[in-house]
């Protein structure tokens, strides 16, 4: 239920969604004159022009500027095949608005107006969401793929811009619009007279950037053709082949994988097992190029298990990949060492404070990077000393034992108070330091991650295939779960935190598990009759097993301790419990433990890459084509 919907009897009426606003009264607001001035031809910048009229205009052009600002809001997700537009925010069980909360009789009025609108972007908009809600009006399905193709047109010609001034028909806003064109066409079956130019655009754009030789912008707009079989496959596999044997990419070994991966699945879609397997074959080596550009025995492991799981699925590697094996043996001593001191070579002072600014006016990567690192848990001495404190300070609250129940409101652990023996004392003091970190905690998700993430998903684009890409370096992640990462990362920036929790509670035990790996460490048990378990979160943080100390050799201590504070033990969040076992009501994704709890494993995710942030922030570069400012003389003429 959207937030409107919520507080009803409280909130003042929305146009669109409680009362139809007229074409009589969209014609009131001029939005050709209006909008004249926004070259931009994507949605979220006509939000920032609408949105400011708010205040300028007369009473009588408000409800329809809101209307149209409401339309602009959207979260764009343009691959989706059921939810293309998502809303920008979600808080609990409140939400922005979406398509679904318009009334039936305002869609008839915005299929009306649509084709009087001469800004591309906001007239794909409004046709796109018109046939989306009423799919009976294939008009304006034929009108919405027009319009993304002309907006993409016009940039090529330089009569617009996408997003941050962009003038490339091959960067990530051009992408956006040609595959939620191509998604309209599939699902009209490409029936429609006017897909065929986008399938002549597609083409176009692919065979220019390959003739021109830019293999990011070609990679970037052949995966769209590749989708929708545009270009017969074996000739965008070839393509693909002819660019990354180019000089320019002899050092760029994340280019040359890409490259190689659409190659190969050019052949795959051809048929053609024998040039497709070769293919992947390669793509394998440019992971022991990462290796060997690494610089970081955690990194070069990682990489080089990727290219031994890679090999695994192809014939004739064997001998490459015991030579690999071999190499690997050789890095993992080295891992120990370097993370162990890990958390101290990130010079956290120079991140600025917990606050909007620390995001506003900056590049994605740096947004993210901000977000990753705005907290570290303190260590397992910093959070003892504070619940001695506590507990000398009030020493009634010390002998009392204590309850803690879980959201059905069932007992799950008694703290037995400091009076007792030993064990008794030290388990209440566990239980009062789990007290006080989610005081803590509480304070970071109100006054920093919060903050962040909401300006960050006001001010950048996110979209699972961008992140997607950007977390294929880090060792944190086994092969194969990236995605899994890139989705629940791009829920937590929306503030879908049900989704984000759901996705990455179950991820933790498993990375732990692959971390350890990394090292050489076997984490399967066998019982009597040969059946292997791998060990779950409970036995790897038990301080009886051999498991946690070898946790704490490689990743430092005071994040092995926040994790058994926040996911395992019974005394405190007890997260992983929670949501395993279905304990949690929806609105108790929204409590600070677990907000914190998905940040930190994304912080975990991202943290051994921070090192090198420059590398990341030239993914995004390659993936999206947003250039750094100082990238800007050196991009291609497009």
């Amino acid at each position: 239920m959207c937030a409107q919907e919520a507080e009803s009897e409280e909130r003042q009426p929305t146009p669109g969604i409680d009362y139809v606003i007229t074409r009589e009264q969209l014609d009131l607001v001029d939005v050709n004159r209006t909008l004249a001035a926004v070259t931009s031809v994507e949605c979220r910048d006509v939000n920032r022009c609408l949105v400011a009229l708010d205040g300028e205009r007369p009473e009588e052009h408000l409800a329809a500027i809101r209307l149209l600002s409401g339309l602009t809001s959207y979260h764009f997700v343009p691959d989706h095949p059921t939810e293309p537009f998502k809303p920008m925010w979600t808080t609990g069980d409140r939400r922005s608005l979406v398509p679904t909360d318009l009334l039936q009789e305002q869609i008839d009025v915005i299929a009306e107006f649509a084709p009087t609108v001469a800004h591309l972007g906001l007239r794909a908009r409004l046709c796109d969401v018109s046939w989306f809600m009423q799919r009976r009006r294939r008009e304006m399905a034929e009108l919405a793929i027009a319009a993304y193709c002309d907006l993409v047109e016009a940039v090529r010609a330089g009569k617009a811009t996408f997003s941050f001034e962009k003038i490339s028909a091959w960067g990530i806003g051009a992408k956006n619009a040609l595959v939620r064109a191509a998604r309209i066409s599939h699902a009209t079956r490409w029936e429609l007279p006017i897909s065929q130019r986008l399938r002549d655009l597609l083409a176009e754009l692919v065979a220019t950037a390959y003739h021109d030789g830019r293999d990011d912008d070609f990679w970037r707009i052949a995966e769209v053709d590749l989708d929708h079989g545009i270009t017969p496959p074996t000739e965008v596999a070839t393509m693909a082949e002819a660019l990354v044997d180019g000089e320019r990419l002899t050092d760029n070994p994340d280019a040359r994988l890409s490259l190689w991966q659409l190659a190969a699945r050019g052949y795959r879609r051809a048929r053609d097992d024998e040039n497709a397997n070769r293919c992947m074959v390669a793509s394998a080596e440019c992971h022991v190029q990462k290796a060997d550009l690494a610089g970081s025995p955690m990194l070069e492991a990682a990489f080089l298990q990727e290219a031994i799981q890679a090999l695994r699925n192809y014939p004739n590697t064997r001998e490459r990949r015991e030579e690999l094996t071999a190499r690997l043996r050789d890095v993992q001593p080295g891992i120990r060492d370097e993370m162990g001191h890990f958390s101290t070579e990130i010079d956290l002072t120079k991140i600025v404070e917990h606050s909007v600014a620390v995001v506003r006016g900056h590049s994605w990567p740096i947004a993210l990077l901000s977000l990753v690192l705005c907290d570290q848990p303190p260590t397992p001495e910093e959070i003892r000393h504070t619940a001695n404190e506590h507990a000398q300070e009030f020493p009634l609250q010390g002998i009392m034992p204590m309850q803690v129940h879980d959201f059905q409101g069932r007992v799950v652990f008694r703290a037995p108070g400091m009076g007792g023996d030993d064990a008794a004392q030290e388990e209440h003091l566990r239980y009062l330091m789990a007290f006080h970190r989610g005081h803590s905690r509480q304070m970071t998700v109100a006054g920093g991650i919060n903050p962040i993430r909401q300006t960050i998903a006001s001010e950048h684009l996110v979209s699972n295939d961008t992140v997607l890409e950007l977390l294929r370096n880090s060792p944190f992640i086994p092969r194969g779960h990236e995605y899994i990462f890139a989705r629940a990362i791009c829920h937590f920036l929306a503030g879908e935190d049900i989704e984000a929790a759901s996705l990455l509670t179950p991820q933790l035990e498993n990375s732990l598990r692959h971390i350890l790996a990394l090292n050489g460490h076997d984490t399967t048990t066998a019982d009597a009759d040969g059946v292997q378990t791998e060990a779950s979160l409970s036995i790897l943080l038990n301080a009886d097993r051999p498991w946690r100390t070898l946790l704490e050799q490689v990743i430092p201590p005071r994040y092995i301790h926040e994790i058994d504070l926040l996911f395992n033990f019974p005394g405190g969040p007890s997260i992983r419990n929670q949501v395993a076992h279905g304990k949690v009501p929806a609105g108790g994704f929204w409590n600070h433990d677990f907000v914190y709890a998905t940040w930190l494993i994304i912080h975990l995710a991202i943290l051994p890459m921070a090192r090198r942030w420059g590398d990341v922030e030239e993914i995004f570069a390659r993936v999206t084509g947003l250039y750094r400012a100082a990238d800007v003389d050196e991009e291609p003429d497009q």
